[in-house]
C-alpha cells in the first residue's frame, strides 16, 4: 500500500483539500464521463480505513457502486469523517450486503420451475406459459431491498417523524390522516403506533391501470381525520397513527409482488400495529390475508370482504389476479371458507355456478338482492354476529358502493351500497369486533372526473378508525350513537 498522511479526527481540512483536488482533476479530465471513475480516498493506512479489506477498499473507490446508493465522493468523505474505523467498516459492509441482496437470490425468490432455461416464477405447473425474467440483472430485487439504517445520511433515534413546519399546518407534505411518517419497523415499535397506513400501488391484477395512484391521491384528500359525530370521538386524537409510506411493487408482474407485500404487512403486525392498507387492486387481498394468518394462525381470524365481486375465479392465465384472490386463498389453504364473509355481491362477475361454489366452500355471503329483500339492518346484524366470534380483517373494495358514490372504482357495478350504508357498516364492524387489519382496494381516482371516489374512500377508512377508537374508549354498546348526534329538542 502507498504510504500517505494519517487521517486525523480533525478531518475537515483534509477532506476539503482532497475534494478540491478531485474536483480539479475532474475539471481537467477528458475521460468519457460514462466510464468507471475511481474515487480518491483518504489515506489507506489511516485509522479510519485501517480495518478495510482490499475488496472493501475497491468497493469504496468504485464510483458506479457508490452511485447505486446516490453517493458522491463528497458524501463518502463526510460519512468517513463522522465514523471511527469500526463504523467505516460496518458502513462499507452494509452497502456491499445491500447490493448483494438486490440481485436474484436462488432459493429465496419463489421459483418453482425452469423450463428450457427460462425462469417461471410462482408457476405451479411445469408446462405453464413462462414469464421470462432476467435473473442476471444487477437490480433484480432492487426495488424491494430495504435500506439499512447504517446508510442513513442523518442519524436519528427510532420513532415516527413529524413533517409539519407549523403548529397548525393545513397545506404541508400530505400524509394519511396528517399523521407523522414512519420509515422502518423500528419506528412503529419505538413510537408504539397503534394504526399505520401503508400504500400498495399495484394495478396489474384486474386489467385496470389506475389504482396504483390511489395512495398518492388519498393522502392529499381530506376526510380521513377529525371528529366523528355518530361515534362521538376523534380517532386521530385517541389513536396513535402513522403513515408507513408505500410498499414497493413491481409494475410489470403481479406474481413478483406477493411475497414482499406479505412480508412487509406481516412485519407491521409483529410490531403490534393495525395495518391500514391502501391499494391497489384486489389481487393484494391474497398477501395481506396471508400475512394475517401467518401471525394469528389459520382458523383464528375472520375475513369480511365488502365487494361486488366474489373473486373466486379459477384457472385464469396468471396464477394471481384480482378475480382469483379468494379462490387462491382457499386453494392454497391459507384461509378456510367458514372464516370468510362476503357482502354486496351482484352483477355478472358471478353466476349460478359461482354461488354454488361459495356454498360448497362454506362461505357466508350476502348479495345485494338479499339486502333489498331482507333489509340492510338484518344483513348488518348477521354480519356483526358472524365477525364477533374472533379477530377481524376487513377487505373493502370500492366496487361494493353504487357507482353513483364511486365512479372511480376498479370494476364498478350498478346497484350497490350507498355511502351511508357503507360507513355505518364499517364503523359498527370496527367498533363491535376486534379489527386487526383493514384494506381499501380498487380506488381508481383518475377514472373519476370529480373527487367523490377519493373523498368517500377516506370517509370509509375514517369510519373504521372511529370504530377502533370507540372500542379503545370503552364504547362497546351495540349500534351505539352518541347522544349529541341526535335531536334533543323534543325532550
Amino acid at each position: 500500500m502507498n504510504k500517505l498522511i494519517k487521517f486525523s479526527p480533525n478531518s475537515t481540512a483534509i477532506v476539503s483539500c482532497l475534494l478540491a483536488t478531485s474536483l480539479l482533476v475532474a475539471c481537467t479530465s477528458t475521460i468519457d464521463k460514462r466510464a468507471k471513475q475511481e474515487v480518491v480516498l483518504p489515506p489507506t493506512e489511516s485509522d479510519k480505513l485501517s480495518l478495510l479489506t482490499d475488496d472493501e477498499l475497491a468497493f469504496l473507490r468504485d464510483s458506479k457502486k457508490l452511485a447505486w446508493f446516490d453517493l458522491t465522493q463528497e458524501k463518502v468523505f463526510n460519512q468517513i469523517a463522522t465514523r471511527d474505523a469500526k463504523g467505516v467498516k460496518q458502513y462499507v459492509s452494509d452497502m456491499q450486503k445491500t447490493m448483494a441482496l438486490a440481485t436474484f437470490q436462488q432459493g429465496q425468490d419463489n421459483v418453482n420451475n425452469v423450463k428450457n432455461g427460462i425462469l417461471e416464477p410462482l408457476s405451479p405447473l411445469s408446462n405453464s406459459a413462462s414469464i421470462p425474467l432476467n435473473t442476471k440483472a444487477e437490480g433484480f430485487n432492487r426495488s424491494t431491498t430495504l435500506l439499512p439504517a447504517m446508510l442513513d445520511e442523518y442519524k436519528r433515534t427510532p420513532g415516527p417523524i413529524n413533517l409539519q413546519r407549523y403548529v397548525h399546518e393545513q397545506d404541508g407534505i400530505p400524509t394519511f390522516a396528517n399523521a407523522p411518517v414512519a420509515i422502518r419497523i423500528e419506528d412503529l415499535i419505538a413510537g408504539k403506533v397503534e394504526v399505520a397506513f401503508v400504500g400498495v400501488p399495484l394495478a396489474l391484477g384486474s386489467g385496470w391501470r389506475d389504482s396504483q395512484n390511489a395512495p398518492t391521491v388519498l393522502r392529499g384528500m381530506y376526510g380521513l381525520s377529525g371528529y366523528d359525530i355518530a361515534g362521538g370521538v376523534d380517532p386521530t386524537k385517541l389513536l396513535n397513527i402513522a403513515d408507513f409510506g408505500n410498499i414497493a411493487t413491481a409494475y410489470l408482474s403481479t406474481e413478483l409482488n406477493i411475497d414482499h407485500i406479505r412480508e412487509q404487512v406481516g412485519e407491521m403486525v409483529k410490531a403490534k400495529t393495525i395495518p391500514f392498507i391502501v391499494g391497489g387492486d384486489h389481487s393484494i387481498m391474497y398477501p395481506t390475508v396471508a400475512a394475517m394468518v401467518d401471525n394469528y394462525g389459520n382458523g383464528n381470524i375472520n375475513v369480511v370482504q365488502l365487494d361486488a365481486h366474489y373473486n373466486g375465479a379459477l384457472e385464469q392465465d396468471h396464477y394471481y389476479s384480482d378475480a382469483q384472490s379468494v379462490s387462491r386463498l382457499l386453494e392454497d389453504k391459507v384461509l378456510v371458507g367458514s372464516n370468510l364473509l362476503q357482502v354486496g355481491l351482484r352483477g355478472p362477475s358471478q353466476d349460478k355456478e359461482s354461488l354454488e361454489w361459495l356454498n360448497e366452500q362454506a362461505i357466508q355471503y350476502h348479495t345485494m338482492v338479499e339486502i333489498e329483500k331482507s333489509g340492510f339492518e338484518v344483513v348488518l346484524d348477521a354480519s356483526i354476529k358472524k365477525l364477533s366470534t374472533q379477530k377481524t380483517f376487513i377487505s373493502f373494495d370500492m366496487s361494493v358502493l353504487d357507482p353513483a358514490y364511486a365512479p372511480g372504482a376498479g370494476r364498478p357495478i350498478p346497484g350497490g351500497l350507498t355511502i351511508h350504508q357503507s360507513v355505518r357498516m364499517v364503523r359498527r364492524m370496527c367498533a363491535e369486533t376486534q379489527v386487526v387489519g383493514f384494506e381499501m382496494l380498487d380506488v381508481a381516482p383518475y377514472l373519476d372526473l370529480s373527487y367523490k371516489t377519493a373523498l368517500n374512500a377516506n370517509y370509509i377508512m375514517h369510519a373504521c378508525l372511529t370504530g377502533i377508537a370507540m372500542r379503545k374508549a370503552g364504547i362497546t354498546e351495540s349500534d351505539y350513537t352518541d347522544p349529541l348526534a341526535l335531536n334533543n329538542s323534543q325532550k
